[in-house]
C-alpha cells in the first residue's frame, strides 16, 4: 500500500489514463489555509534540495502586510533553533473588498511580486489546510480556477468534508478535481508571530487517494452504473512524491481501507478531548485527573465505538471489534491526551476566540451516521449541542463586548 505499489502504478498505464495525465506536471505547489500545519508544510517543502515553487494563498490584505512586517519568510523553532526560509510567492485568495472606489491598499501595486487582485489562471496543485467549516467557502473563492485537472489535497483529521466539497462546491463529477486525503500527527504550535512557529514533536503524514465517481447510462431507459476509480493520476503521483521525499512529513501512503481505519480513530479521539476539552474549559491533560471527566469519556465511547463497528464499509476490516472497541479507543485518546500535554485543544481554542469549530465533522459525523443506521447515541448528541451552544454564545459575548474606562 506505499506509495511505490500498484495504486500508484495506474497512470503508467495507458488503458486508465484520464485528461489531467496528459498535461505536462506543474510543479507549483499552492497553499490555501495559514495557521500553523499550512505554515509548516510551506517551510518544510522550502527547505527541500530542489524545491517546488510554492504560492502562498491569502484572503486579506492585513495578512500579506503582516507577511511583509516580519520579513515575507516563515520561521521553524524546534528544540531551541530557528529555521528560517524565504523565496515563496504569494497570491489573494478572494477579492478585497473596497468600501470606497478610490481605496487602495498600502503595499500593493503592479511592480510588487503580488497584487491585491486575485489571478485567474488555473491551480494544478493544491494543500488545503483551513479549518474544516472554513473549507467550502475558502474553496469556493477560488473555485474557478480549479477543473478537472487540478489535484486537491485535503488535510484533515475529521470526517465528511470531501462530501461535503462535492455537494458544495463541485457538484459535477465530470468537472471535479482528483482529491486527496490526509492527516498529520505533528505536534505543531503557533506563536504571537503571524509567521512563526513551534514544532514540538515531530510525526508522520498519512494521505490516500479519494475515489473518483463516474456514471455511465447505455441507453436511455437502461440503469446507470457508477464506477469507482482508486487509481493515481499523475499529477496526485507527482504531488505525493514531493511530499514523500520531505524528510520533516515521514509520509506514508495508505491503501483506502487502511487509511480510513486510521481516521476513524483520529475522529473518535477528536470527537472526545475536543467536546470534552470545552465542556471543562480545561487543558488536555488535566481530562485525565478529573473523574468526571474520565467517566464522561467512557460512557461517549461507548456510543462512538458502537456507531463506528456498525459501518457497512468497514465490515471487511479484519479485528474490527478488537480494533474499534472501547479499550482500544479509550487507549488511544489516553495516549493522545498524554502526549499532547498542557496543550489546549483546536476546538477550545476556537471557542476562547469566538470562532466555530469543527465539531460537525467530528460529533456531527458520528451522528449523521448514527442516524442512518438508526443507533441512538444521546451522549454524543449532548456534545454536539454543548459545544454548539458554548460557541454561539462566547461569540454573542465577543461582539457585543464594548470597552469601557472610567474618568478619573
Amino acid at each position: 500500500e506505499g506509495v511505490g505499489h500498484k495504486n500508484m502504478r495506474a497512470h503508467l498505464d495507458p488503458q486508465v489514463q484520464a485528461d489531467p495525465q496528459q498535461e505536462p506536471v506543474n510543479r507549483t505547489i499552492h497553499i490555501l489555509g495559514l495557521g500553523a500545519v499550512g505554515k509548516y508544510i510551506a517551510h518544510s517543502l522550502a527547505g527541500l534540495p530542489f524545491p517546488p515553487p510554492v504560492t502562498l494563498l491569502m484572503h486579506r490584505p492585513l495578512m500579506m502586510q503582516q507577511w511583509h512586517d516580519e520579513g515575507a519568510a516563515i520561521h521553524v523553532i524546534k528544540g531551541g533553533e530557528i529555521k528560517t526560509h524565504t523565496n515563496f510567492h504569494i497570491e489573494s485568495s478572494a477579492d478585497f473588498v473596497r468600501e470606497d472606489s478610490r481605496q487602495r491598499f498600502p503595499g500593493f501595486g503592479p511592480n510588487l511580486e503580488h497584487t491585491s487582485e486575485p489571478p485567474n489562471y488555473q491551480i494544478d496543485a493544491l494543500i488545503v489546510t483551513t479549518e474544516a467549516f472554513r473549507t467550502v467557502s475558502a474553496l469556493t473563492a477560488i473555485r474557478h480556477r480549479l477543473g478537472r485537472s487540478s489535484t486537491i489535497f485535503i488535510l484533515n483529521n475529521g470526517l465528511g468534508l470531501a462530501e461535503r466539497i462535492n455537494e458544495k462546491v463541485f457538484p459535477d463529477y465530470r468537472t471535479r478535481p482528483t482529491y486527496i486525503l490526509g492527516n498529520m500527527s505533528h505536534n505543531l504550535e503557533s506563536t504571537e508571530r503571524h509567521f512563526t512557529l513551534i514544532e514540538k514533536n515531530s510525526g508522520r503524514l498519512e494521505c490516500s487517494k479519494f475515489p473518483q465517481v463516474s456514471i455511465t447510462r447505455r441507453g436511455n431507459h437502461a440503469p446507470t452504473f457508477t464506477r469507482k476509480d482508486f487509481s493515481w493520476t499523475a499529477p496526485a503521483s507527482h504531488l505525493i512524491g514531493t511530499l514523500a521525499r520531505t524528510p520533516e512529513f515521514s509520509t506514508v501512503t495508505l491503501g483506502h481501507k487502511s487509511f480510513y481505519e486510521s481516521q476513524f480513530q483520529n475522529l473518535a479521539a477528536g470527537a472526545v478531548i475536543g467536546p470534552l476539552s470545552v465542556v471543562f474549559d480545561c487543558t488536555n491533560d488535566l481530562l485525565l485527573y478529573n473523574f468526571s471527566a474520565s467517566q464522561a469519556m467512557k460512557l461517549l465511547l461507548r456510543e462512538i465505538s458502537r456507531v463506528i463497528r456498525s459501518l457497512p464499509e468497514l465490515q471487511s476490516l479484519s479485528d474490527l471489534d478488537e480494533t474499534f472497541g472501547v479499550k482500544r479507543l479509550e487507549a488511544i485518546v489516553v495516549s493522545r491526551i498524554s502526549k499532547s500535554g498542557k496543550n489546549l485543544s483546536a476546538m477550545l481554542q476556537s471557542i476562547r476566540a469566538g470562532n466555530r469549530t469543527d465539531i460537525d465533522y467530528y460529533n456531527g459525523y458520528i451522528e449523521r451516521r448514527a442516524r442512518e443506521l438508526g443507533i441512538d447515541t444521546p451522549r454524543n448528541q449532548m456534545m454536539l449541542h454543548l459545544v454548539r451552544g458554548k460557541s454561539a454564545a462566547k461569540s454573542r459575548e465577543l461582539n457585543n463586548y464594548i470597552p469601557f474606562e472610567e474618568n478619573c
